[in-house]
């Protein structure tokens, strides 16, 4: 393992012969654009080429950030999540083509019946805003949950229309897998039991209670109201669209209320299973995911096809 350091942060972890030039660039991240804490991982035809970790994870407590430090990866957990879904469908479990409500007849409601699975992954649904208030008690009750997306009417014509599925998509997921999965489990089960730790990696959906929250890198939050202090760099109807509490951005974003983004790294929120947002894990974990499927899935027995 080498170690360098970049300013006063020291840099740990390994490169491959061609690598680099990443570990230079990670530790400019510190040396130069004020990185806290950080880890990164890359893997290339099966094989980890880069495993690059640093700075501190709390910068309160000055603690390292370590080889196994958690964090939250907001909605990197998108991709993850859909790995999940991908690991169903080859097991003959979800068909894209067929509605959700084939799988889950209550999410029917609302002129969602023709809602194909393929729409719904594709942020396609309409579903992107939920009308009913959501909190970290409501999102912990997966039953309240199905009922609250079964009972939302879509914002458009499903399949018409493309709109960020922000939360709803994880939550979407959720159901559907709990639904088609013969032993009913939830998306952070199925995930952490079919994906994760056949790969021998870490990464949650919905933190459990024994892993010590001093593992897990502390997110230093912006509020929202310091987007006007990049207006010229964020697109002006992003921006303007979230101010304005009537607009589909705001119902969207708006929904659970957070103070900054960063809220999501709240205890109440760890636990959560949140799919579109809330995974924890290491940057490992998520970069052996994807080159596992990257590299055909026989690990994980996905289907050639």
């Amino acid at each position: 393992m080498a170690r360098t350091e970049a300013g006063n942060r020291e840099i740990c972890g390994d490169v491959a012969p061609g690598f680099e030039p990443v570990r230079e660039e990670f530790g400019r991240n510190f040396s130069e654009r004020g990185e806290l804490g950080a880890a990164c991982c890359a893997y290339a035809r099966g094989e980890k080429v880069v495993d690059l970790w640093g700075g501190s994870r709390d910068r309160n407590t000055g603690a390292p950030w370590e080889e196994d430090t958690l964090v939250l990866v907001f909605s990197t957990t998108k991709g993850v999540s859909a790995l999940a879904v991908a690991l169903a469908q080859s097991r003959g479990l979800i068909d894209y083509d067929e509605t959700v409500a084939d799988y889950w007849p209550e999410f029917a409601h609302n002129g969602k019946g023709g809602v194909t699975v393929r729409q719904l992954l594709n942020h396609r649904a309409g579903l992107c805003a939920v009308d009913e208030p959501l909190n970290p008690e409501v999102l912990s009750d997966l039953d309240r949950v199905a009922g609250i997306l079964a009972r939302q009417r879509p914002a458009w014509e499903p399949g018409k229309r493309q709109g960020y599925h922000y939360l709803t998509l994880g939550l979407c997921e959720n159901e559907l897998l709990r639904r088609v999965d013969p032993r009913g489990r939830s998306l952070g089960r199925f995930l952490r039991e079919e994906i994760v730790a056949p790969l021998g990696e870490e990464f949650y959906v919905g933190l459990p209670p024994e892993v010590p929250a001093s593992r897990v890198a502390t997110i230093e939050a912006f509020h929202p109201l310091q987007m006007l202090l990049h207006v010229n760099t964020m697109p002006p109807g992003l921006v303007l669209g979230y101010l304005n509490p009537r607009s589909l951005t705001a119902r969207t974003l708006g929904n659970p209320k957070l103070r900054s983004p960063g809220d999501l790294d709240k205890p109440e929120y760890r636990r959560v299973e949140l799919g579109a947002a809330g995974g924890i894990g290491t940057a490992r974990a998520v970069a052996k995911a994807y080159g596992a499927f990257a590299a055909g899935g026989k690990d994980l027995c996905v289907r050639p096809e």
